[in-house]
């Protein structure tokens, strides 16, 4: 007999109206992370996605360099093919399962010339991923504990996180593109601190990551690690995914991951996309600048201090690999 659907979750609608958002928001479990209303509907077919044992899941919060990850998971994972990987956009390679959550909140706008067949499969991964072939490659800026309870028990998981500043202000520039309100940076660092941005509270979300990261299944990085050396996160990467590569491979990778070919790389920079919402390159890039600390460049010298109070506070207690 099948087993039922669960979902063990409280969901509480918000009243309120929310600082950066004009649609409807839902607080969700003992953690009240928050989310569009459509998680009503959505949340529990994610919670109950059926796994696979070769299931590889990259999961982190948006702009903590999942996408950088996501080109290095599914080439370590396919022999290197950058033939395959430069023909077939990185979407596709690897979708995000909750995209279409917030697809009312952030939106392509109403003129992309993107086919049909292309928005459905880039915004519904749900109504496909069940009979695509496998291995699947699956990314989610869902955190751990709403996500399938088998997970980390039945398939590989890469977390990726990076500095709160950092995610930040890079998520700062996509939302100042898609929001249809200007949200001066301020007003939107207090809304990132107070919990109220999608996916909030933010600090949770890593927390959950970082406490599962002896598990062996689960392999935790930073994006703060990646830059700085990126091939010794490539040879973890082998190890843990059972793969082996020389180093005149893994030179070739971390050649092929660099920020400057990165970013001019169609297949993973999103230019044809955002370029089809008629978002431009001289407007808006998706692979911006790379830095480390580039908030820094950002912030007032009175919000750095709130930030790095705001810092502190998340931190005490806990041994994250994040320095104020």
């Amino acid at each position: 007999m099948e087993a039922t659907n669960t979902f063990p979750f409280a969901i509480e609608d918000i009243q309120e109206p929310n600082k950066i958002y004009d649609k409807k928001l839902v607080h969700v479990g003992p953690k009240r992370y928050l989310f569009p209303s459509g998680y009503r509907e959505l949340g529990p077919q994610y919670y109950n996605f059926k796994l696979r044992s070769d299931d590889i899941f990259i999961v982190g919060l948006p702009r903590s360099g999942t996408t950088w990850s996501q080109e290095m998971i599914w080439l370590l994972n396919n022999n290197l093919d950058y033939d395959r990987a430069k023909a077939t956009v990185l979407s596709e390679r690897i979708p995000t399962i909750d995209l279409q959550l917030y697809s009312n909140i952030i939106s392509l706008g109403e003129n992309t010339s993107l086919p049909q067949e292309v928005l459905k499969r880039f915004e519904s991964p749900l109504d496909w991923l069940p009979n695509a072939p496998s291995p699947r490659f699956i990314k989610s800026h869902l955190p751990l504990s709403l996500m399938p309870p088998g997970l980390l028990d039945t398939t590989k998981v890469v977390y990726v996180a990076r500095d709160p500043r950092d995610v930040a202000v890079s998520l700062y520039n996509i939302l100042k593109i898609c929001l249809p309100k200007d949200i001066p940076f301020e007003e939107y660092w207090d809304a990132f601190c107070e919990g109220n941005i999608i996916r909030a509270p933010l600090f949770e979300h890593i927390k959950e990551g970082w406490a599962l990261r002896d598990h062996p299944n689960l392999f935790f990085m930073t994006y703060e690690e990646m830059s700085k050396d990126l091939p010794s996160i490539v040879r973890r990467l082998s190890m843990f995914f059972g793969k082996k590569y020389t180093e005149e491979q893994i030179r070739r990778l971390c050649e092929h991951l660099s920020f400057e070919k990165f970013k001019t790389n169609t297949a993973v920079n999103r230019d044809t996309t955002f370029s089809a919402a008629g978002i431009t390159r001289e407007k808006f890039s998706f692979v911006r600048k790379g830095k480390v600390r580039g908030w820094e460049e950002c912030f007032s010298e009175e919000l750095k201090g709130k930030a790095n109070r705001w810092m502190t506070d998340n931190l005490a207690g806990t041994d994250l690999p994040f320095s104020v």
